[in-house]
């Protein structure tokens, strides 16, 4: 029993070191070893994370109250938890917010830190990571591994195999308001389909200059900023032609959601394409509102007490969606799915109307169909 009770107050200083006098590596210096995977990361979401670097993250944190009456920077703790200020980010009221002159405010998700995770610390509002005090040992879900003379490495590390690794900022955020902001249904993932196998997946490269293995963990982590390519297999799209209407399929086989996060937007847009003409479909809008559980209206994330509006595809789903329109023979149907990081309506109450990252289409899955 005395043993166990050790191994918690033991678990809880590291996961409490993150926030105090805790050092890590530097990016760079990472890369001078595994400049294939550094490639990757610099252009990933992990690697521009910072408020400084993602301008809609900026954008959301420029109208937050945190910021304009708490002056407070509670992000720091997923988006720059190697800042070498993180207690005074996380206090209220002192007057402390980000600095993009700061280095290690600059690091983003950092290389040292994710590599320095241990297990997952739940929480009630947010998730912690549980991170290693010691500078020299990293680990990883790498076998089998050549040695390093910089750092040790422990390899086959359970939270690099199940996904849970990403879980300590990625399972769940809620808001003052103690409502759910946004969350990560992990229930559907396994061992072979989790946010690793499909975030992380296999590609060509050494994972390292010294290393004799011909591929490594993506470190690009694609996602709705990035390359949509290594993604577009959970997502299919099929046609169906009636009498009477016609039906769009889209098959969505992530362990999550269509969307997660309530700024972001999935659409489906369908076309018909007739004598030389193009017909457009209303486009399928999915999406979650969050707002008021008393006036039924959005709300910002901040303020929001429920979800008001819900029409995502749920994880491992295939939805159909109708369109009562009746084909002729050679008409070509075109169908598109993707995603956009900001819902429209949303684009004016963060000024981010003139982003055009922002209001950019990103399509997953595109097929077309000939009516015979």
């Amino acid at each position: 029993m005395r043993t166990k009770s050790l191994f918690v107050i033991v678990g809880l200083m590291m996961s409490t070191l993150a926030f105090g006098a805790m050092h890590f590596e530097k990016n760079q210096k990472c890369s001078e070893c595994h400049p294939k995977i550094f490639e990757e990361y610099k252009t990933s979401q992990h690697g521009n994370a910072t408020v400084f670097q993602d301008k809609i993250h900026g954008a959301v944190f420029d109208k937050h109250p945190m910021k304009n009456k708490m002056q407070k920077y509670r992000c720091a703790k997923c988006h720059t938890p190697t800042a070498d200020n993180m207690k005074e980010l996380l206090t209220p009221k002192n007057g402390v917010l980000p600095d993009p002159h700061n280095e290690t405010q600059n690091e983003a998700v950092a290389c040292a830190y994710c590599h320095r995770i241990t297990d997952i610390k739940p929480g009630k509002a947010m998730n912690s990571n549980v991170v290693s005090p010691d500078m020299r040992k990293y680990f990883a879900n790498l076998e089998p591994h050549q040695k390093s003379s910089f750092h040790e490495i422990e390899t086959n590390v359970e939270v690099f195999k199940n996904g849970k690794l990403c879980m300590g900022c990625h399972m769940h955020k809620s808001n003052k308001k103690q409502f759910e902001v946004c969350s990560t249904e992990n229930n559907n993932m396994d061992g072979n389909n989790n946010c690793i196998t499909c975030h992380m997946p296999k590609v060509d490269g050494k994972p390292s200059k010294f290393s004799k293995e011909t591929k490594h963990a993506f470190h690009g982590f694609p996602g709705l900023h990035g390359d949509l390519s290594l993604l577009s297999k959970y997502v299919t799209l099929d046609f169906k032609n009636t009498d009477k209407n016609f039906i769009v399929s889209v098959d969505h086989q992530a362990t999550h959601s269509s969307t997660l996060h309530p700024l972001r937007m999935a659409k489906l847009v369908v076309t018909i394409e007739r004598d030389g003409k193009i017909i457009k479909m209303d486009p399928k809008k999915l999406f979650k509102v969050i707002g008021s559980k008393e006036t039924g209206k959005p709300t910002p994330p901040w303020a929001a007490t429920a979800i008001v509006k819900d029409t995502r595809i749920p994880a491992k789903t295939k939805k159909d969606f109708k369109y009562d329109v009746v084909l002729q023979s050679g008409d070509k149907v075109t169908a598109k799915f993707g995603y956009l990081l900001v819902k429209p309506k949303a684009l004016k109450k963060f000024d981010l109307q003139d982003n055009e990252e922002a209001k950019k289409f990103r399509v997953i899955a595109k097929e077309t169909f000939t009516v015979k």
